[in-house]
């Protein structure tokens, strides 16, 4: 007798999204709002089966994506106003991390933009829209490892110095967004191409941006020009961390980005673009379970390498202030 074996299904993986987590809509009519919210739970359901965003506080969702950051309320008093990124392109998407009763926690601030682009006609957008929130959510899972090996210090502890501050800004761009591209590299569409393009331009502009601050530096305090300079070579590792971490969850290399491999070709950031990968992917390897601080100084190494071997000599006293010398050629190299 012939028998019919039915297969056993397995059980649908539980999602981590938190109940009833809150969605706050700016400038939406009261309507669109509850269809946006239906859809967005949805995909926060969705994805919360695959990246653990049990920490997230809400999601607020704006026209006015600008005010929406300026104005989130982080728990906390702080002098720093949320600002969306403008150079070498514009922010669309956010999550700070915020205090909730002395709970840290992650908030999800995205552009309207992004909320209508799900319901779009075009598959390609809905692909983006779909990745944007995805790579959102991840960073709720970040800033959640990183409170478990180190509770009490984000948003909890400042820093020490403003060195170590500057630092710091570099080391938790470049780690946090290098971790979202791996995390978040199986939702929606493939970023890779854009974050490519995206470095190479912020790679060709650097070295002049930098050049522009020493032309523009009038003595007096070196804070002015220190910072902004941390700032610069900064902002080009974290793009390129943007690069790397999709490249590793693909599977690629700079074999396979041709444009980045030519700009890196020769050029003086090629050592330490190697240095930056290295790092981040020995992070990554103990994702959320990291003894210590020791793999996440090795970012702020190689920036405070790239500004004293490029720039300055630094002299860091044990009050925490620090001393600068600008070497000569740097100076003749500005004023030419």
């Amino acid at each position: 007798m012939d028998a019919t074996v039915e297969e056993e299904q397995a059980p649908e993986r539980p999602s981590t999204r938190p109940q009833n987590v809150p969605m706050c809509f700016r400038g939406f009519e009261q309507e669109a709002a509850e269809a946006h919210a239906s859809t967005l739970g949805w995909l926060l359901h969705e994805i919360g089966k695959i990246i653990d965003i049990s920490t997230l506080d809400g999601m607020t969702i704006a026209f006015d994506y600008d005010d929406a950051l300026a104005n989130l309320d982080r728990g906390y008093e702080t002098i720093r106003t949320l600002a969306k990124t403008t150079e070498f392109g514009t922010g669309v998407a956010m999550t700070p991390a915020v205090l909730r009763d002395g709970i840290l926690k992650s908030h999800i601030v995205i552009s309207a933009g992004i909320a209508l682009m799900l319901k779009d006609e075009d598959h390609q957008n809905v692909k983006l829209a779909i990745h944007t929130v995805a790579h959102e959510c991840a960073h709720a899972k970040i800033t959640a490892a990183y409170d478990k090996s180190f509770p009490g210090e984000t948003l909890r502890k400042f820093h020490d110095t403003v060195m170590e501050s500057w630092r710091w800004d570099v080391i938790k761009a470049c780690w946090d967004e290098y971790a979202a591209c791996r995390i978040a590299s199986d939702f929606g569409h493939d970023p890779l191409p854009g974050y490519e393009e995206t470095f190479v331009l912020a790679h060709s502009q650097t070295d002049e941006k930098v050049m522009q601050l020493i032309r523009d530096f009038n003595g007096g305090g070196a804070d002015p020009l220190v910072g902004p300079v941390f700032g610069a070579y900064g902002t080009m590792m974290k793009f390129a961390c943007y690069m790397m971490g999709s490249m590793a969850a693909a599977g690629k290399t700079l074999v396979d980005c041709e444009s980045a491999q030519n700009a890196l070709n020769g050029h003086w950031f090629a050592p330490y673009f190697d240095r930056l990968k290295n790092a981040c992917e020995d992070l990554y390897e103990n994702f959320g379970n990291w003894p210590d601080k020791s793999g996440f100084e090795a970012i702020g190494d190689i920036v405070e390498d790239i500004v004293t071997d490029r720039i300055m000599k630094l002299w860091h006293h044990p009050d925490g202030t620090y001393t600068i010398y600008i070497y000569p050629h740097v100076l003749l190299r500005a004023k030419a």
